[in-house]
């Protein structure tokens, strides 16, 4: 087999990521038992930014890639978008042309998320807020699409139907890893961090057992629940929008790191942890619940995050981009 054909046989057959207890006395109190799902753990080593729930989402999209075509995928994000450099990583690891619409103008220096995406040879294209609220699949900027009449789309975030495919890998992984009886009892929740919403929705379609799904929402303006019949959604814990925080997040992630050794990223799996704390203190869970937070991955975005707001959040050691 060539190099490549290696690299596709690996991308489609992602490793099946650990389940970590988090011992915690306060908890335990309350009649919690807190497991962490290490999706922080299942990265490709030579390009680490294809990691988590950007590995999963973007599984069914090259699963179905006709790699005969070269047709380039085409994405759009902000300059900080996990999404934008998980794709161009799985575009260079897997020999396919990648295309990324920013949000803003070009008249700063590159975010660390930029840079990275332009070392893995994603050809980037920057556009006005106006058109960017106005970008789908069918209204690309006409420079784009004079230039790559066949492409495939990929939303923002990466959630489509394609992305779900993923989500049903690691459904099917919390299926086997606990007892049927358990699966069914309603005592055993999983919890995830809704940002587009691919992730639960992708979890929620796949969900045969009926496992009750908690999603904490990371992004500000939503109230209604529009993900999915029988979803428990938090609203309260955006902390004033996407990749915003406040002091009490940041001294949680520290704690956390300190009693887990597990690092955080802060705008999903850090807002999970701290929102399900919250919630273990008020009493929202009954007693004997067994939670599983599903630790999404995201942590090349901490180094742009330490950057903006001047924080020092620990860094994964093992997850230095290799370009």
């Amino acid at each position: 087999m060539s190099v490549l054909s290696d690299a596709w046989d690996y991308f489609l057959h992602p490793p099946i990521s650990a389940i970590s207890p988090l011992p915690n006395e306060e908890w335990l109190k309350k009649g919690v038992n807190v497991l962490l799902k290490r999706d922080d753990l299942l990265f490709v080593p030579s390009h680490p930014e294809i990691a988590g729930n950007k590995w999963r989402k973007l599984w069914g999209t090259f699963a179905h890639y006709d790699r005969e075509s070269s047709w380039p995928l085409i994405t759009q994000g902000g300059m900080h978008s996990n999404h934008l450099v998980a794709l161009a990583a799985a575009g260079h690891f897997l020999g396919v042309k990648t295309v990324g619409i920013v949000r803003g103008e070009n008249n700063i220096d590159l975010s660390p998320t930029l840079q990275k995406a332009v070392n893995y040879g994603m050809e980037l294209h920057f556009i006005s807020r106006n058109e960017y609220k106005a970008l789908a699949s069918d209204c690309l900027p006409p420079f784009l699409l004079d230039k790559y009449p066949h492409f495939h789309f990929i939303p923002e975030g990466g959630s489509n139907e394609a992305s779900a495919l993923g989500m049903g890998h690691l459904m099917n992984e919390l299926n086997d890893s606990f007892p049927r009886e358990e699966l069914k009892s309603g005592k055993l929740i999983a919890a995830v961090s809704v940002g587009t919403g691919g992730t639960i929705k992708g979890l929620h379609a796949y969900n045969e057992r009926g496992i009750p799904l908690l999603g904490i929402y990371v992004l500000k303006g939503f109230s209604e629940n529009t993900l999915g019949q029988g979803l428990d959604l938090q609203y309260d814990f955006h902390l004033g929008g996407y990749a915003r925080y406040h002091e009490g997040l940041i001294a949680f992630m520290h704690d956390f790191y300190l009693r887990y050794h597990i690092v955080l990223d802060p705008v999903y799996s850090g807002k999970l942890l701290y929102a399900l704390n919250e919630l273990i203190k008020s009493d929202y869970f009954e007693p004997d619940t067994t939670l599983v937070a599903i630790h999404t991955g995201g942590l090349q975005g901490i180094e742009a995050f330490n950057k903006r707001y001047q924080t020092a959040l620990p860094l994964p050691i093992n997850l230095s981009s290799p370009l």
